[in-house]
């Protein structure tokens, strides 16, 4: 019965796999609406909340982490069980708006920090589930799909931003979140209904033991490739973590001691505006990075991506204030920023081909760098409160991901080139 089921699934998938894919492309852009359009709400937060950089950081650990330990676990369960995937992505929508409708109604820091956890949890659980499908329906341009897929996300950052700032000039950013789970929830419902129809597959399929789940996973450790992958992703991770929380705090600052009577939704309209002009250059340039790395394999590509986006990190950290040559690093350093996050998921489903482990591994990578991203703002926030000496404090962001995203090209060099067109599976040492 499992293999008529697991046959009847491979039929559903390969019959409509662009509207399968155009679908899961266009949730990841309302799913990236709602937890990234959070950031413009960062300032105000900060300040209801009454934080320090170290609460701060804590706080940002904790979305991490609880992000990171809901990938690994659903990835796990996805693979494990092949269950009722349209049914797990319309559920991520709508559990993380749900759980951002929490944090709105958090009376004090501690509940803050469970509610914004459970969002956190929630939204991450889409990874394992969308970037599987569309490994195994489109094998041969992983990292494209990888990058069209984020580059959907992109869309849906550059669109918030603004329409969150405009907001907070008429209502709080409590009654934002709680205008934003209305609309996250008649997407999620859309989502199911789209792929219900698309016939998308929601029968269990082949089941495997949790044991031989397991020993299929440990077997990927037997060489570096994917101990080198976790390691580059996760320094990578930490810089990326830390820059976009403590990001938004920095152009805060920036414009109250330019402003110190400046308003919460003028503040907002500052930071939304430089999200905009860093996602909006994410949209355009990964996929062509990608269609390279789809050709010549994740390693080359992987590498110099590292190093331009460690110069770029570099040049804002010497410009170090707001100004039109900072909006236009900004912009450049977009464009690199998540090229490097589509090449280590296609180069972990690269790991995976022929294995049934595609919602493990990208549970894997996106748990590894939780972890690493969990204690990167904690550290950050600790290294901003003892040794920050400028006016900005925030302004040690980019000293901080110059020093992690070098270290990360470093251990680029030696890691395998996985996605070569002219070999099934990675070398070995």
């Amino acid at each position: 019965m499992a293999s008529i089921d697991a046959v009847s699934e491979q039929v559903l998938v390969e019959e409509k796999p662009k509207r399968v894919a155009g679908v899961i492309v266009a949730g990841h852009a309302f799913q990236h609406m709602y937890a990234d359009g959070f950031l413009v709400l960062l300032p105000a937060i900060y300040d209801a909340f009454g934080m320090s950089p170290l609460s701060a950081g804590f706080f940002s650990a904790i979305r991490q982490a609880a992000g990171g330990l809901m990938t690994v676990g659903g990835g796990f369960v996805v693979d494990t069980f092949s269950g009722k995937r349209g049914l797990l992505l319309a559920s991520s929508l709508a559990l993380m708006g749900f759980g951002y409708l929490l944090i709105a109604a958090a009376p004090n820091y501690p509940i803050l920090l469970v509610t914004v956890a459970i969002a956190a949890a929630a939204g991450s659980f889409w990874h394992p589930v969308a970037l599987g499908i569309l490994s195994t329906s489109f094998p041969q341009r992983r990292a494209f799909m990888m990058a069209i897929h984020r580059s959907a996300g992109n869309v849906g950052e550059s669109v918030t931003p603004i329409l969150v700032a405009a907001a907070l000039f008429a209502i709080s950013w409590r009654q934002v979140l709680l205008a934003g789970f209305l609309l996250i929830i008649v997407a999620a419902i859309m989502l199911y209904v789209a792929l219900s129809r698309l016939g998308l597959p929601q029968k269990a399929t082949e089941k495997r033991g949790a044991g031989e789940q397991l020993k299929s996973i440990g077997g990927l450790f037997k060489d570096r490739a994917l101990p080198m992958l976790l390691l580059v992703s996760g320094l990578r991770g930490m810089a990326d973590r830390a820059f976009v929380f403590f990001l938004p705090l920095f152009i805060a600052k920036e414009v109250r001691l330019e402003d110190p009577g400046a308003s919460i939704g003028e503040v907002g309209l500052v930071v939304g505006y430089h999200l905009l002009v860093m996602s909006v250059m994410a949209i355009i340039v990964p996929p062509f990075i990608a269609l390279v790395a789809d050709k010549t394999g994740r390693k080359p590509v992987m590498v110099a991506t590292l190093i331009v986006s460690t110069f770029f990190m570099g040049m804002l950290w010497w410009v170090g204030e707001l100004g039109w040559q900072f909006t236009v690093l900004l912009a450049i350093f977009g464009a690199f920023r998540f090229a490097v996050t589509n090449l280590t998921q296609a180069a972990s489903l690269d790991l995976a081909e022929g294995k049934r482990l595609e919602g493990s591994m990208i549970g894997l990578l996106w748990g590894n760098n939780a972890t690493w991203g969990a204690i990167s703002p904690i550290l950050l926030g600790g290294l901003i409160a003892t040794f920050a000496t400028t006016e900005n404090e925030f302004q040690m962001v980019f000293a901080y991901g110059f020093v992690l995203t070098l270290a990360a090209t470093i251990g680029g060099f030696f890691m395998v080139n996985t996605g070569r067109p002219d070999r099934e599976m990675p070398a070995k040492l």
